[in-house]
């Protein structure tokens, strides 16, 4: 090459260096100081994406020109020190996809092969003895208890632990402090904005709705709506999309992946993923799945990995294991464990996060497991015949002495031992129900409000 098409094309090279956001080639040409044929600076252009030293994206007239990525050396070094030790060697090489900028990425649609090709209780993403090891680590009773037995032991910690770092990972400034006052007194942190507060109350709400209804939920439609309609409420510009699957397309910020836009294959494939998903036996497998696919998927307009994260605590909540919390996961490291399933149907880097984090919640929670004392055998043994007798008091728009002479007339029906502690806990637990607890009673929604609206105040 002579030293003036050498020295062109250093020019061409440092044009594009100062428009990282890219030129398409008549731009480009007004900018560079020497006259050259349209022919001839295509022809240069091809030539310098060939050796790699410059990048393009798009077709014929629509074609723009970058500068080059990072040289591979560089991109290790990068990896290596933007994320630490939760991920491995193999993970990391993975993730050398991240370093690239955007506009580099090849733009890629959902793969719906990722879900169709996997066969419940055959393919595993969660290894067996991974699976062992985690269950070892989050079991808590030896025997076998009533669903939920567990996370309502620990509610109250669960609910500010899983409320701060699932709102911490979509960017909430809460701290832990504040999203505790916030929850056990309602006091809203000084300084933070509107969405933030709702974001944590919202979040509340959907777990309790969890904890509450844990022998009754299952991984299906109804609750997955459910939860977003939850965890969404008065956050969606149109109300009416809370808790509804999304008729519009969308997109995914700092990603080259384009989820679904057809209305009817998202439900067919969300009906694909819930089916599969039921059918998974083993909890760590079950939970890792709906994990990563509804957060693929991207089902609603938005709140969808909010959505995951709780959704995925099922398995754990119905089998009476230790909640995953995401306590101490890095936001970047849950974003690029993300993108490499959105853009590589990459799950290595998820897989290894989700243990992480399991491991980090059992740690957790395992100082509170021993502050429990005796769980409270009377409570579980009456929790069917109270739901029932929760149910027919709100059916009947009963309060007050109605209710507590309703609730002792039907404990001797039933041959109830103890009367006086039945009455108190159904009493007690009529006092606190909302709108998110009453699964499992047998009543609508419309049942419920009627009975909220008459009780005396």
């Amino acid at each position: 090459m002579n030293e003036t098409i050498e020295k062109q094309n250093h020019e061409i090279m440092g044009v594009l260096k100062s428009h990282p956001e890219g030129l398409h080639r008549g731009e480009l040409s007004v900018l560079l100081s020497f006259s050259i044929n349209e022919k001839t600076l295509q022809r240069r252009l091809a030539e310098l994406i060939s050796e790699g030293k410059i990048t393009s994206e798009g077709e014929r007239r629509g074609t723009k020109y970058f500068p080059t990525a990072k040289k591979l050396e560089t991109l290790e070094t990068d990896i290596k020190d933007k994320f630490g030790d939760i991920f491995s060697n193999r993970s990391k090489s993975v993730l050398k996809f991240l370093e690239k900028p955007l506009h580099t990425r090849e733009k890629v649609s959902y793969n719906r092969g990722f879900v169709e090709n996997y066969v419940p209780n055959e393919t595993r993403y969660i290894s067996q003895k991974l699976s062992e090891k985690l269950r070892e680590e989050g079991k808590r009773f030896d025997e076998e208890l009533a669903a939920g037995t567990y996370a309502q032991q620990i509610s109250e910690r669960l609910l500010i632990d899983l409320s701060y770092n699932s709102s911490r990972l979509e960017g909430n400034t809460y701290s832990r402090l504040d999203t505790q006052k916030l929850i056990e007194e309602n006091v809203t942190a000084e300084g933070k904005v509107h969405e933030e507060t709702v974001m944590i109350m919202n979040h509340k709400e959907a777990i309790l709705f969890l904890i509450e209804n844990a022998s009754d939920i299952e991984l299906n439609r109804f609750t997955l709506l459910n939860l977003h309609n939850l965890l969404s409420q008065d956050l969606l510009a149109d109300p009416t999309n809370c808790g509804a699957i999304r008729k519009i397309e969308v997109d995914i910020g700092k990603s080259a992946y384009k989820p679904l836009a057809n209305p009817h294959i998202l439900n067919e494939t969300l009906e694909i993923i819930l089916r599969k998903a039921r059918k998974i036996s083993e909890p760590f497998e079950q939970s890792f799945f709906v994990l990563i696919n509804l957060s693929y998927l991207q089902a609603f307009e938005d709140v969808n990995k909010r959505t995951a994260r709780l959704t995925c605590n099922i398995p754990f909540i119905k089998n009476n294991l230790c909640p995953l919390s995401f306590t101490d996961v890095s936001r970047d490291d849950y974003s690029a464990a993300l993108l490499a399933i959105y853009e590589k149907n990459e799950v290595s880097p998820m897989a290894e996060l989700f243990s992480w984090a399991y491991s980090r919640s059992c740690n957790q929670y395992g100082v509170v497991k021993d502050s429990l004392g005796e769980i409270d055998g009377y409570r579980i043994q009456y929790r069917v015949p109270k739901k029932k007798v929760m149910g027919q008091i709100i059916k009947k728009n009963l309060h007050g002495k109605e209710a507590e002479s309703y609730i002792e007339q039907f404990c001797e029906e039933n041959d109830i031992e103890d009367t006086d502690k039945f009455t108190g806990m159904a009493l007690s637990d009529l006092s606190v129900i909302h709108p998110g607890a009453i699964v499992g009673l047998g009543i609508t929604e419309a049942e419920f409000n009627d009975w909220q609206e008459d009780e005396p105040t």
